[in-house]
């Protein structure tokens, strides 16, 4: 059974500006935003509201109540990022959390809404009731003033937990089957309405949810269109609401809550293996393996940390998991101490029980070989350790690539290319420089005309003149490729958009290994076919030796 948590912040706002100014916390203040050229009060906090001061009023109206009233102006995009990392901040409780953009921001005076799915989370708090509390204290303590309601769909939890009348608690629980008794009793403006919408139903007495339900869908829609019959739909769970979490959520998640913060080294060494031992008998009851992992930590001042590893190919081997994690431990700042951790696999493929042979030694080779790559890769960082590929291309820019070993969906095997077994079907192996340019760079050589190699050129500023010289190795490129063979080497630009196609004679390349006197020996070639009247243009692509 779904349920679904509404958390309302009515002084998100206010409340954000007071954690960052301690001297505003017993002072009235109000946020001020330019609406139709005149300064409006955009939110208010408490102590202003006890003044009579209220959201929407003018800046002016406002002095006139109180002259001492603080002000400050308005940053949209601050709030929604601090809506978004407190968001985050809930996934101490579950993966499944977002920001309520729709129900947050200056449409209701400041306030903040935050969505938590916990379906089958509450259990490891202790139920739905004791959840909602430490989340509710938890806030408090970070200075923020909140309410929480948790129902069986987000229609039902976002207004209960809005316009419930609260005594000593905070909080409320709608129990299955209880939807409709509870949103009766409340205004229309719970059912998250347009506020022209709830004009209009106000305008002819429908002020309450309860008399919305018995008035046919067809005769709503007539009247004010789909968006009441849906919204009704939604919070009887008659049509979905699917909420989007703020990263996607994996079910290879494990979780340790401390019942006080550790911060020693050894005690969050100890909680991660722990954690590496508890995911990975997850994953190896399903028959996958991780390949990426996210570990993260929620310190008690509403902070979150995360650290990342990954590995070559699926794994579940508990310590090298632990292991991957144990140098970076040292980057957490666990000032205040650290209240959870949780370890997630975020990326996991199959890895079925492999079979154990009497000689192990090449099964630990491999292993070892694969746990060193990721070792590596985490310590010195994804892109700096890589993984070659052949692909069966004859352009050298083509015929390998370089990936991140951590990255790659599999790892690629070297296999060699598929050759016939006729020996005239053999090919002719040319030797290939032992180091090849990232791009060919461009040169000017003096060549004699139609097909001889260069005798002499200039490259990064110096000048080699050739003693010997073997060629041409002619190499085209592939017919299927965009724009009849236009290399990778060659970016397309929007001029390129424009201009005719090149012909296919235009990008073949005639490759020559020349030596200069000094024994130098470069891979050189020229660029298209010779035609009279224009000035080939040459490139070094290689150098041997």
């Amino acid at each position: 059974m779904k349920r679904v948590i509404s958390l309302w912040l009515p002084t998100f706002a206010t409340d954000r500006l007071c954690r960052l100014r301690q001297d505003w916390l017993d002072s009235p203040l109000g946020i001020v935003d330019e609406t139709r050229q005149q300064l409006v009060l955009h939110a208010v906090n408490h102590a202003a509201q006890k003044t009579g001061i209220r959201a929407g009023m003018t800046l002016a109206d406002a002095r006139a109540i109180l002259p001492s009233l603080k002000t400050s102006e308005a940053d949209i995009q601050a709030e929604t990022k601090a809506l978004s990392r407190l968001a985050d901040w809930c996934g101490r409780y579950t993966p499944w959390t977002a920001p309520d953009e729709e129900g947050s921001g200056a449409t209701f005076a400041g306030g903040g809404s935050i969505w938590l799915d916990i379906t089958g989370c509450a259990h490891l708090f202790g139920g739905e009731e004791a959840l909602m509390r430490d989340v509710i204290d938890r806030l408090n303590c970070l200075g923020f003033t909140s309410y929480a309601a948790t129902a069986d769909t987000p229609g039902v939890a976002w207004a209960a937990a809005r316009y419930t009348h609260y005594k000593r608690r905070r909080w409320t629980s709608v129990r299955k089957g209880q939807a409709q008794n509870v949103l009766a009793p409340l205004p229309v403006a719970g059912l998250r309405l347009k506020s022209n919408t709830v004009s209009g139903l106000q305008a002819v007495g429908l002020r309450r949810i309860g008399d919305l339900i018995p008035i046919p869908r067809a005769a709503l829609a007539d009247r004010f269109g789909s968006e009441v019959a849906d919204r009704l739909d939604q919070a009887f769970g008659d049509r979905p609401e699917p909420i989007s979490p703020i990263a996607p959520a994996s079910p290879w998640h494990a979780r340790v809550n401390f019942a006080e913060p550790i911060g020693r080294s050894e005690d969050i060494s100890n909680a991660v293996h722990k954690l590496c031992n508890e995911l990975a008998d997850m994953l190896e009851n399903e028959g996958i393996g991780a390949r990426r992992l996210t570990l993260t930590f929620y310190p008690p001042d509403g902070v979150v940390e995360r650290l990342q590893a990954g590995t070559s190919q699926a794994n579940r081997n508990a310590d090298h998991l632990a292991r991957l994690f144990s140098e970076k431990l040292d980057k957490i700042t666990a000032t205040f101490g650290i209240d959870a951790i949780t370890l997630t696999a975020t990326a996991s493929e199959k890895l079925p029980p492999s079979q154990a042979t009497l000689d192990r030694r090449s099964e630990k080779r491999e292993t070892s070989v694969a746990e060193l790559a990721d070792r590596l890769s985490n310590r010195l960082g994804n892109k700096n350790v890589v993984q070659l590929a052949l692909h069966e291309s004859h352009i050298p820019e083509r015929a390998i690539s370089s990936n991140p070993v951590t990255t790659c969906s599999h790892p690629i095997p070297a296999t060699p290319w598929r050759i016939s077994s006729s020996p005239e079907n053999q090919p002719f192996r040319r030797p290939r420089p032992l180091r090849l340019l990232p791009h060919p760079e461009e040169v000017e050589a003096v060549a004699p005309v139609p097909d001889d190699p260069p005798v002499m050129f200039r490259w990064r500023k110096q000048v080699f003149r050739i003693e010997h010289a073997d060629g041409p190795e002619r190499i085209a490129p592939e017919w299927w490729n965009d724009r009849l063979g236009l290399l990778e080497t060659e970016p397309e630009n929007e001029e390129s958009r424009t201009t005719p196609i090149i012909p296919v004679q235009e990008n073949i390349r005639d490759y020559y290994r020349v030596e200069d006197r000094r024994g130098r020996r470069f891979w050189v070639y020229r660029d298209g076919v010779y035609n009279p009247g224009t000035k080939p243009s040459w490139y070094v692509h290689g150098v041997f030796g």
